[in-house]
Protein backbone atom coordinates (compact mmCIF):
# COMPACT_ATOMS: atom_id res chain seq x y z
CA UNK A 1 0.00 0.00 0.00
CA UNK A 2 1.46 3.40 -1.13
CA UNK A 3 2.12 6.11 2.05
CA UNK A 4 0.80 9.03 1.70
CA UNK A 5 2.18 12.81 2.68
CA UNK A 6 -0.15 15.44 3.71
CA UNK A 7 1.96 19.01 2.41
CA UNK A 8 1.06 22.68 4.05
CA UNK A 9 2.30 25.82 3.57
CA UNK A 10 0.97 28.28 6.39
CA UNK A 11 2.20 31.84 6.56
CA UNK A 12 1.13 33.21 10.54
CA UNK A 13 -1.83 31.19 9.85
CA UNK A 14 -0.91 28.13 12.01
CA UNK A 15 -4.36 28.10 14.39
CA UNK A 16 -6.15 27.38 10.91
CA UNK A 17 -3.24 24.88 9.88
CA UNK A 18 -3.87 23.31 12.96
CA UNK A 19 -7.58 22.78 12.07
CA UNK A 20 -6.15 21.29 8.85
CA UNK A 21 -3.73 19.14 10.50
CA UNK A 22 -6.43 17.44 13.12
CA UNK A 23 -8.96 17.09 9.89
CA UNK A 24 -6.28 15.05 7.67
CA UNK A 25 -4.49 13.45 10.29
CA UNK A 26 -5.89 10.15 9.84
CA UNK A 27 -5.53 9.81 6.45
CA UNK A 28 -1.85 10.89 6.52
CA UNK A 29 1.17 9.09 6.91
CA UNK A 30 3.05 12.23 7.48
CA UNK A 31 1.88 15.47 7.27
CA UNK A 32 4.90 18.57 6.52
CA UNK A 33 4.24 22.05 7.32
CA UNK A 34 6.38 24.65 5.63
CA UNK A 35 6.15 27.54 7.99
CA UNK A 36 6.95 30.73 6.62
CA UNK A 37 5.40 32.49 10.45
CA UNK A 38 6.78 34.72 12.45
CA UNK A 39 8.96 33.54 15.86
CA UNK A 40 5.00 33.15 17.97
CA UNK A 41 3.25 31.84 15.10
CA UNK A 42 6.43 29.34 15.03
CA UNK A 43 6.59 28.31 18.82
CA UNK A 44 2.74 27.85 18.71
CA UNK A 45 2.61 25.47 16.78
CA UNK A 46 5.98 23.45 17.77
CA UNK A 47 3.75 23.76 21.93
CA UNK A 48 0.54 22.25 19.60
CA UNK A 49 2.63 19.30 18.19
CA UNK A 50 3.96 18.48 21.55
CA UNK A 51 0.78 18.75 24.11
CA UNK A 52 -1.63 16.76 21.27
CA UNK A 53 0.87 13.96 20.45
CA UNK A 54 1.27 14.70 17.22
CA UNK A 55 4.00 12.72 15.82
CA UNK A 56 3.10 13.08 12.08
CA UNK A 57 3.71 16.20 12.13
CA UNK A 58 7.07 17.30 10.55
CA UNK A 59 7.45 21.04 10.73
CA UNK A 60 10.31 22.99 8.80
CA UNK A 61 10.74 26.96 8.17
CA UNK A 62 11.25 28.93 5.07
CA UNK A 63 11.49 32.50 4.62
CA UNK A 64 7.64 34.35 3.24
CA UNK A 65 7.89 35.19 -0.06
CA UNK A 66 4.45 36.16 -0.83
CA UNK A 67 3.15 33.02 -2.28
CA UNK A 68 3.81 29.11 -2.37
CA UNK A 69 4.16 27.67 -5.54
CA UNK A 70 7.93 28.87 -5.85
CA UNK A 71 8.71 26.60 -2.84
CA UNK A 72 7.08 23.83 -3.87
CA UNK A 73 9.60 21.81 -5.24
CA UNK A 74 11.71 22.25 -2.05
CA UNK A 75 8.71 21.00 -0.25
CA UNK A 76 8.99 17.92 -2.51
CA UNK A 77 12.10 17.51 -0.96
CA UNK A 78 10.77 17.27 2.84
CA UNK A 79 8.30 14.59 1.93
CA UNK A 80 9.38 11.12 2.85
CA UNK A 81 6.30 9.66 0.62
CA UNK A 82 6.40 9.45 -2.95
CA UNK A 83 2.31 10.30 -3.11
CA UNK A 84 1.36 14.20 -2.23
CA UNK A 85 -1.90 15.42 -0.53
CA UNK A 86 -1.03 19.15 -0.29
CA UNK A 87 -3.28 22.53 1.01
CA UNK A 88 -3.19 25.70 2.16
CA UNK A 89 -4.01 26.43 5.49
CA UNK A 90 -7.80 27.72 4.41
CA UNK A 91 -8.75 24.24 2.44
CA UNK A 92 -10.15 21.04 3.48
CA UNK A 93 -11.05 17.39 1.73
CA UNK A 94 -14.67 16.46 0.95
CA UNK A 95 -15.53 13.56 3.31
CA UNK A 96 -15.70 11.03 0.42
CA UNK A 97 -12.23 12.41 -0.83
CA UNK A 98 -10.31 10.95 2.48
CA UNK A 99 -12.63 7.59 2.11
CA UNK A 100 -11.42 6.98 -0.82
CA UNK A 101 -7.72 8.26 -0.83
CA UNK A 102 -6.25 5.18 -0.15
CA UNK A 103 -7.52 3.31 -2.93
CA UNK A 104 -7.05 6.39 -5.04
CA UNK A 105 -3.30 6.25 -4.63
CA UNK A 106 -3.09 2.66 -5.03
CA UNK A 107 -4.31 2.94 -8.73
CA UNK A 108 -1.60 2.33 -10.62
CA UNK A 109 -2.86 3.97 -13.94
CA UNK A 110 -2.33 7.27 -12.75
CA UNK A 111 0.39 9.27 -11.57
CA UNK A 112 -2.02 12.48 -10.55
CA UNK A 113 -5.17 13.60 -9.68
CA UNK A 114 -7.59 16.73 -11.05
CA UNK A 115 -9.68 17.85 -7.91
CA UNK A 116 -12.40 20.32 -8.24
CA UNK A 117 -11.88 23.55 -5.34
CA UNK A 118 -14.91 24.67 -4.47
CA UNK A 119 -15.23 28.23 -2.75
CA UNK A 120 -17.74 27.73 0.48
CA UNK A 121 -19.04 30.61 2.39
CA UNK A 122 -22.29 28.53 3.89
CA UNK A 123 -23.87 25.53 3.33
CA UNK A 124 -26.24 27.57 0.41
CA UNK A 125 -23.46 29.58 -0.69
CA UNK A 126 -20.70 27.95 -2.80
CA UNK A 127 -18.91 27.84 -6.37
CA UNK A 128 -16.43 25.86 -8.14
CA UNK A 129 -13.47 27.51 -8.51
CA UNK A 130 -11.06 25.38 -10.69
CA UNK A 131 -9.72 21.97 -11.46
CA UNK A 132 -6.08 21.79 -9.39
CA UNK A 133 -3.75 19.21 -9.03
CA UNK A 134 -3.91 18.60 -5.63
CA UNK A 135 -2.82 14.68 -5.13
CA UNK A 136 -0.08 13.24 -7.08
CA UNK A 137 3.37 11.54 -7.23
CA UNK A 138 6.32 14.32 -6.26
CA UNK A 139 8.87 13.41 -8.95
CA UNK A 140 5.66 13.39 -11.55
CA UNK A 141 5.01 17.00 -10.71
CA UNK A 142 6.54 20.03 -11.53
CA UNK A 143 5.73 23.80 -10.43
CA UNK A 144 8.03 26.62 -11.44
CA UNK A 145 7.09 28.96 -9.36
CA UNK A 146 4.97 31.74 -11.67
CA UNK A 147 2.01 33.16 -10.95
CA UNK A 148 -1.56 31.89 -11.68
CA UNK A 149 -0.01 28.58 -12.23
CA UNK A 150 -1.17 25.56 -13.08
CA UNK A 151 1.43 23.05 -12.27
CA UNK A 152 2.86 20.32 -14.99
CA UNK A 153 2.17 17.12 -14.56
CA UNK A 154 5.08 14.26 -16.67
CA UNK A 155 2.67 11.77 -16.12
CA UNK A 156 -0.97 10.36 -16.56
CA UNK A 157 -3.27 12.17 -14.79
CA UNK A 158 -7.12 12.11 -14.48
CA UNK A 159 -9.78 14.64 -13.32
CA UNK A 160 -12.02 13.37 -10.53
CA UNK A 161 -15.47 14.89 -11.97
CA UNK A 162 -17.53 13.08 -9.19
CA UNK A 163 -18.61 16.21 -6.90
CA UNK A 164 -18.06 14.00 -4.23
CA UNK A 165 -14.05 14.22 -4.64
CA UNK A 166 -13.46 17.79 -3.80
CA UNK A 167 -11.69 20.68 -2.10
CA UNK A 168 -13.06 23.03 0.13
CA UNK A 169 -12.10 26.54 0.33
CA UNK A 170 -13.18 27.55 3.62
CA UNK A 171 -14.09 31.74 2.74
CA UNK A 172 -15.72 32.58 5.72
CA UNK A 173 -13.75 33.27 8.94
CA UNK A 174 -10.59 32.16 7.42
CA UNK A 175 -7.51 34.44 8.36
CA UNK A 176 -5.46 35.51 5.93
CA UNK A 177 -2.59 37.51 7.16
CA UNK A 178 -0.09 36.34 4.58
CA UNK A 179 -2.17 37.82 1.63
CA UNK A 180 0.58 40.63 1.45
CA UNK A 181 1.37 42.58 -1.72
CA UNK A 182 1.10 39.71 -4.47
CA UNK A 183 0.06 42.00 -7.55
CA UNK A 184 3.24 43.26 -7.45
CA UNK A 185 4.98 40.31 -8.87
CA UNK A 186 2.46 41.24 -12.40
CA UNK A 187 5.52 43.63 -12.93
CA UNK A 188 7.15 40.40 -14.34
CA UNK A 189 3.91 39.05 -16.18
CA UNK A 190 5.18 40.60 -19.21
CA UNK A 191 4.96 38.82 -23.01
CA UNK A 192 5.87 38.95 -26.31
CA UNK A 193 2.85 37.79 -28.99
CA UNK A 194 3.89 34.28 -29.14
CA UNK A 195 4.12 34.24 -25.23
CA UNK A 196 0.75 35.88 -25.23
CA UNK A 197 -0.87 33.21 -27.88
CA UNK A 198 -0.04 30.46 -25.66
CA UNK A 199 -0.81 31.65 -22.57
CA UNK A 200 -4.40 32.37 -24.21
CA UNK A 201 -4.48 29.17 -25.23
CA UNK A 202 -3.61 27.91 -21.88
CA UNK A 203 -6.24 30.00 -20.30
CA UNK A 204 -9.20 27.73 -22.90
CA UNK A 205 -8.00 24.92 -21.27
CA UNK A 206 -8.93 26.42 -17.60
CA UNK A 207 -12.56 27.27 -19.04
CA UNK A 208 -12.84 23.49 -20.62
CA UNK A 209 -12.56 20.50 -18.85
CA UNK A 210 -8.93 19.63 -17.14
CA UNK A 211 -6.43 19.29 -19.96
CA UNK A 212 -3.87 21.62 -19.38
CA UNK A 213 -1.19 20.37 -22.24
CA UNK A 214 -0.86 23.43 -25.05
CA UNK A 215 1.20 21.14 -27.06
CA UNK A 216 -2.47 19.49 -28.13
CA UNK A 217 -3.72 21.39 -30.43
CA UNK A 218 -7.47 20.97 -30.85
CA UNK A 219 -9.66 22.40 -33.55
CA UNK A 220 -10.77 25.31 -31.02
CA UNK A 221 -7.27 25.94 -30.29
CA UNK A 222 -6.08 26.02 -33.83
CA UNK A 223 -8.94 28.69 -34.76
CA UNK A 224 -8.30 30.44 -31.82
CA UNK A 225 -4.67 30.70 -32.68
CA UNK A 226 -5.02 31.79 -36.47
CA UNK A 227 -7.70 34.45 -35.27
CA UNK A 228 -5.02 36.13 -32.57
CA UNK A 229 -2.22 35.97 -35.60
CA UNK A 230 -4.40 37.48 -38.47
CA UNK A 231 -5.19 40.47 -35.22
CA UNK A 232 -1.49 40.57 -34.89
CA UNK A 233 -0.53 40.71 -38.62
CA UNK A 234 -2.98 43.66 -38.96
CA UNK A 235 -1.71 45.78 -36.61
CA UNK A 236 1.75 44.78 -38.32
CA UNK A 237 3.18 42.97 -34.68
CA UNK A 238 6.13 40.94 -34.74
CA UNK A 239 5.66 37.84 -32.25
CA UNK A 240 9.65 38.48 -30.39
CA UNK A 241 7.52 41.80 -30.00
CA UNK A 242 6.11 42.84 -26.51
CA UNK A 243 2.63 43.16 -26.40
CA UNK A 244 0.41 46.25 -26.10
CA UNK A 245 -1.29 48.03 -23.24
CA UNK A 246 -4.40 47.14 -24.39
CA UNK A 247 -3.21 43.30 -25.26
CA UNK A 248 -2.15 43.20 -21.76
CA UNK A 249 -5.36 44.77 -20.16
CA UNK A 250 -7.58 42.55 -23.01
CA UNK A 251 -6.00 39.51 -21.48
CA UNK A 252 -6.10 40.44 -17.43
CA UNK A 253 -9.56 41.23 -17.89
CA UNK A 254 -10.58 37.79 -19.58
CA UNK A 255 -8.57 35.61 -17.02
CA UNK A 256 -10.40 37.73 -14.37
CA UNK A 257 -13.87 37.44 -15.87
CA UNK A 258 -13.61 33.75 -16.89
CA UNK A 259 -12.15 33.09 -13.59
CA UNK A 260 -15.19 34.72 -11.44
CA UNK A 261 -17.74 33.21 -14.04
CA UNK A 262 -16.67 29.93 -12.79
CA UNK A 263 -17.36 31.12 -9.30
CA UNK A 264 -20.94 31.97 -10.86
CA UNK A 265 -19.67 35.43 -8.69
CA UNK A 266 -21.74 38.60 -10.46
CA UNK A 267 -20.08 40.82 -8.16
CA UNK A 268 -16.48 39.70 -9.08
CA UNK A 269 -17.12 40.14 -12.56
CA UNK A 270 -18.37 43.56 -11.88
CA UNK A 271 -15.32 43.90 -9.74
CA UNK A 272 -13.10 42.43 -12.62
CA UNK A 273 -13.49 45.19 -14.93
CA UNK A 274 -13.02 48.35 -12.18
CA UNK A 275 -9.84 46.37 -11.31
CA UNK A 276 -8.32 45.83 -15.00
CA UNK A 277 -7.85 49.52 -15.37
CA UNK A 278 -6.10 49.86 -11.92
CA UNK A 279 -3.96 46.88 -12.88
CA UNK A 280 -3.50 48.72 -16.87
CA UNK A 281 -2.64 51.76 -14.45
CA UNK A 282 -0.06 49.44 -12.75
CA UNK A 283 1.06 47.96 -15.77
CA UNK A 284 1.94 51.36 -17.78
CA UNK A 285 3.88 52.41 -14.60
CA UNK A 286 5.88 49.04 -14.88
CA UNK A 287 6.59 49.44 -18.44
CA UNK A 288 7.92 53.02 -18.43
CA UNK A 289 9.49 53.32 -14.48
CA UNK A 290 13.14 53.22 -14.17
CA UNK A 291 13.81 49.16 -14.23
CA UNK A 292 10.96 48.82 -17.32
CA UNK A 293 13.76 47.17 -19.55
CA UNK A 294 15.31 45.25 -17.01
CA UNK A 295 11.85 44.02 -15.47
CA UNK A 296 11.24 42.67 -19.53
CA UNK A 297 14.05 41.00 -20.02
CA UNK A 298 13.82 38.73 -16.20
CA UNK A 299 9.98 38.59 -17.44
CA UNK A 300 11.28 36.44 -20.48
CA UNK A 301 13.77 34.12 -18.26
CA UNK A 302 10.86 33.30 -16.03
CA UNK A 303 8.63 32.69 -18.37
CA UNK A 304 11.44 30.41 -19.77
CA UNK A 305 12.50 28.76 -16.39
CA UNK A 306 10.41 29.88 -13.86
CA UNK A 307 11.00 31.45 -10.64
CA UNK A 308 12.11 27.98 -8.74
CA UNK A 309 15.29 27.41 -11.01
CA UNK A 310 15.80 31.05 -11.89
CA UNK A 311 16.43 31.38 -8.18
CA UNK A 312 17.37 27.65 -7.19
CA UNK A 313 15.22 27.78 -4.37
CA UNK A 314 14.44 23.92 -5.55
CA UNK A 315 17.69 23.39 -3.85
CA UNK A 316 18.17 22.56 0.32
CA UNK A 317 21.26 24.20 0.26
CA UNK A 318 20.29 27.43 -1.47
CA UNK A 319 17.02 27.71 0.99
CA UNK A 320 19.14 27.09 4.01
CA UNK A 321 20.79 30.12 2.51
CA UNK A 322 18.32 32.35 2.28
CA UNK A 323 16.84 31.14 5.82
CA UNK A 324 19.76 32.17 7.55
CA UNK A 325 20.09 35.57 5.69
CA UNK A 326 16.71 36.72 6.09
CA UNK A 327 14.80 34.36 8.47
CA UNK A 328 15.06 37.61 11.01
CA UNK A 329 14.32 40.46 8.06
CA UNK A 330 11.27 42.14 6.48
CA UNK A 331 10.14 39.51 3.98
CA UNK A 332 7.19 39.43 1.74
CA UNK A 333 6.82 40.18 -2.23
CA UNK A 334 9.36 43.16 -1.78
CA UNK A 335 12.10 40.79 -0.64
CA UNK A 336 11.16 38.45 -3.57
CA UNK A 337 11.55 41.17 -6.17
CA UNK A 338 14.78 41.81 -4.54
CA UNK A 339 16.04 38.13 -5.01
CA UNK A 340 15.05 38.33 -8.54
CA UNK A 341 16.76 41.62 -9.23
CA UNK A 342 19.91 40.46 -7.69
CA UNK A 343 19.96 37.01 -9.42
CA UNK A 344 19.33 38.79 -12.75
CA UNK A 345 21.98 41.30 -11.97
CA UNK A 346 24.61 38.59 -10.86
CA UNK A 347 24.12 36.72 -14.08
CA UNK A 348 24.24 39.58 -16.03
CA UNK A 349 27.33 40.05 -14.67
CA UNK A 350 28.84 36.12 -15.50
CA UNK A 351 27.66 36.71 -19.19
CA UNK A 352 29.22 40.17 -19.50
Amino acid sequence: MPKLTVLIFSKDDNRQALGLIKDVYDIADEIVLMDGSGAKDRRFMIRERKRLGLTKLKIHDIIAIGYREPFMMYGFTKCSNRWILYFDTDERPSEQLKRDVRRLISDDRYDAYAIGVHSVRSRTDENFVSWQFMLFKKDKMEFRGVLHERAVCHGRFTTLTDPNYRINQMVTGMVHSAKGRYAEMERFQRYTYAQHNMRVLEQLDRVGTFDYNVSTMTSGKKALLALLRIYEALGLKRQDEEISNFDYWAFWLSRTLAHQMRRGSLAGMLNAVRDSFTYIGQMKGWRSGPHADEDFEIAKLIERYGVTKFLGIDRPDVVKELNREYMSKQQGIELLINLIRERYNRSKGIRG
